[in-house]
């Protein structure tokens, strides 16, 4: 009577074990073929292999379809996250010369105006990049809404005229038109001064939305020091530059502003949305918005 032989053992002829006593000899595994969206599934791959040249969503293909080989970074020899990042710019003219662009700044006007904000256009000088820090695919991140659209969030918005008047204009929350506006912190008692409860302010800064005909471009920054940034070593001479490529709004696009009342508040004759329009539209021209303003990116001019 014959042993028959364990999956574990190797045949007297020197092939490999079959595999339930049927069919041939084990085939070596297939290796991984290159793919540039490994994790999606086929007919999500296959979908989006068909569709992402016609796609007017930059957002959605800058957060959700980065190619494996864009995540890595760029190399001597070959740009993926470059080349991806133009499919982002291409999306981006696609949206911004749409029917939607002008319906969505539509609806957004209507909104506006509703809570009794008028608009105002700002023009950029520079380039802007906003959320720089975001998570994402790529280490360098891009604040999109979920149109697609590179808006100005209002809260950003609120904290550029709060740093004019508090800055440049040196108020604080004692002055009435200050509070008003920007609401108040809660305080605890100290020193005698009773507790204060926070307050929120009375006006709404509602996000910028930019007219259609914007454009994104491509920029670079070098760390010239990456092992320093990284807590590995000195800021010392030797170390190689990294150039990283990022996406920013291109000057000249015209954003529309507005800052509206809060539901039950009364501002009759507009002085408080003036005055905060006012702070806002000089803070843009002299503070800047978004990342980097420090080296002349986010300038606005205009409020008219």
């Amino acid at each position: 009577m014959h042993e028959r032989p364990r999956s574990s053992q190797s045949r007297r002829d020197g092939s490999p074990p079959r595999r339930g006593g049927s069919g041939g000899p084990l085939s070596p595994r297939p290796q991984p073929t290159s793919r540039p969206y490994p994790l999606l599934p086929r007919p999500t791959r296959q979908l989006w292999e068909t569709l992402q040249q016609k796609t007017a969503n930059p957002g959605l293909l800058f957060d959700r379809f980065a190619p494996e080989a864009a995540v890595f970074g760029d190399e001597a020899t070959t740009t993926p996250r470059r080349d991806f990042l133009r499919q982002v710019i291409e999306a981006a003219e696609r949206l911004a010369a749409s029917d939607l662009a002008r319906e969505i700044l539509g609806r957004w006007e209507a909104t506006v105006r509703a809570a009794g904000a008028e608009p105002v256009v700002v023009e950029l000088q520079s380039r802007l990049v906003t959320g720089l820090g975001a998570h994402g695919p790529l280490e360098i991140g891009f604040r999109f809404d979920r149109m697609g659209f590179p808006v100005l969030p209002g809260s950003g918005l609120k904290g550029v005229a709060r740093a004019y008047a508090h800055l440049l204009e040196g108020l604080e929350e004692s002055n009435e038109d200050f509070r008003r506006i920007f609401g108040r912190a809660p305080q605890k008692e100290h020193q005698g001064e009773p507790k204060k409860d926070a307050e929120a302010g009375s006006l709404v800064f509602f996000d910028a939305y930019p007219e259609p005909g914007w454009r994104l471009e491509l920029d670079v920054m070098t760390p010239h020091f990456p092992n320093y940034y990284a807590g590995k070593a000195l800021p010392t001479p030797w170390q190689n530059p990294n150039p990283i490529t990022f996406l920013t709004v291109a000057p000249g696009a015209r954003y529309r502003i507005a800052i509206g009342l809060r539901r039950g508040v009364e501002d009759p004759d507009g002085r408080l949305r003036h005055l905060a329009l006012q702070w806002l539209v000089r803070g843009l021209a002299l503070l800047g918005f978004g990342a980097k303003t420090t080296s002349g990116y986010g300038v606005f001019r205009g409020g008219g």
